[in-house]
């Protein structure tokens, strides 16, 4: 045992129950402080064992590996961020509830991953269901977050609960709600019908915490996410009727909305004339149908343009400029070596930006005909 019962091997002491159940991990002050308050004893230099007698139990988990420091723009460090991800795996039904509805799945998630997640609740006006995480040992005045996806959670009544609360030392009155239905809370990124959250709050004096989703009257499904940097790559791509439709997407309808109500995204796309007669896709351009066959001949012209500055000849222009110079400097001396000099630089400007923009019209030229197979496939 190191001296002091400073751990020296890393920067996280392991945790485990009484039973040695496996827990988590902690600081290295944590760790001393909680022996000290006889809370927990030492088993080795890097682990530490809780005593079932305090009121810490096998519940608590305790995840140093999130905690970031978060810079400023001017290089200096902000308060550290205990950021906490969503796992399914650590929520459980709550057995207060007497109604609870849902179950715990993987589903591929709005990048295209399999995840694992939580769909609670339902359309009925019974069925409170409620999950709630682990109970969580957590540094005092502390700024934190919690990171999740999230999809559903409104009906087209707007009577729904979709929410997430934070209880501290069981205080249930004094808990943070957080209501996640009607844009209460700003979503960092849509994404295919899910929305990615990332909910802060501070500890202020309070250790204990636990944390709970709850639902009623729609469905919602609660998904594991990474850090919200680790989206940053993707585009947002929010529902294109958003603004019309009297709830959001929901994983519970084949195509995110019921297709029998009048804002199935079948009826919304023939009320804007996305849809022709057969019920086949109109390209449009700010609600206005656009003549697929003009997207065409655009294209056409184009492709031509690119061909012409592709047969773009540098030498010839060179030539030109090489007869212009000779004719302009003649009688001079060294008429010869100046000319050399302003033709190798105009060449080595020419050859640079034409192989660069032959390069992008390449590209371009590609890009162009993938549009066009699938506007003809359409």
């Amino acid at each position: 045992m190191t001296k002091n019962n400073v751990c020296t091997g890393g920067k996280t002491v392991r945790v485990i129950a009484a039973d040695g159940s496996e827990v988590g991990s902690t600081y290295q002050k944590r760790a001393v402080g909680l022996v000290k308050k006889g809370r927990a004893c030492f088993v080795n230099d890097f682990t530490i064992r809780l005593d079932m007698s305090d009121t810490i139990h096998n519940s608590e988990v305790i995840e140093m590996d999130h905690m970031k420091d978060i810079e400023a723009g001017n290089g200096q460090k902000e308060n550290k961020v205990y950021k906490l991800y969503f796992n399914a795996r650590n929520w459980k039904f709550n057995r207060d509830c007497n109604h609870n509805v849902g179950c715990r799945s993987f589903m591929e998630g709005p990048d295209g991953v399999l995840a694992e997640a939580y769909m609670i609740g339902d359309w009925g006006y019974n069925n409170w269901t409620e999950i709630v995480s682990e109970t969580l040992l957590l540094p005092k005045n502390t700024d934190c977050s919690l990171t999740f996806w999230l999809n559903g959670g409104e009906n087209d009544r707007n009577d729904e609960v979709c929410r997430f609360e934070i209880i501290f030392n069981n205080e249930y009155e004094q808990r943070y709600i957080y209501n996640l239905n009607r844009s209460y809370i700003k979503p960092l990124k849509k994404l295919n019908g899910w929305e990615l959250y990332e909910i802060p709050f501070r500890t202020l004096d309070n250790e204990y915490a636990q944390m709970k989703f709850v639902a009623q009257k729609a469905y919602m499904t609660v998904m594991a996410a990474k850090d919200v940097s680790e989206y940053a790559h993707l585009a947002d791509k929010p529902d294109l009727f958003e603004g019309e439709r009297p709830q959001r997407h929901n994983l519970i309808f084949a195509d995110g909305f019921p297709t029998n109500n009048w804002y199935s995204t079948e009826h919304l796309m023939k009320k804007h004339g996305m849809l022709d007669k057969k019920g086949k896709p109109v390209f449009t351009s700010g609600g206005c149908p656009i003549d697929v066959g003009d997207i065409w001949k655009r294209m056409d012209a184009v492709t031509e343009a690119c061909e012409e500055i592709q047969g773009f000849d540098a030498g010839e222009l060179i030539a030109q400029i090489s007869n212009i110079l000779l004719e302009a400097l003649e009688g001079h001396k060294n008429q010869e070596e100046i000319m050399n000099l302003v033709v190798g630089e105009v060449a080595d400007l020419l050859t640079t930006s034409v192989d660069e923009v032959t390069e992008a019209i390449v590209e371009l030229s590609a890009k162009l005909e993938e549009i066009r197979d699938a506007l003809l496939k359409k």
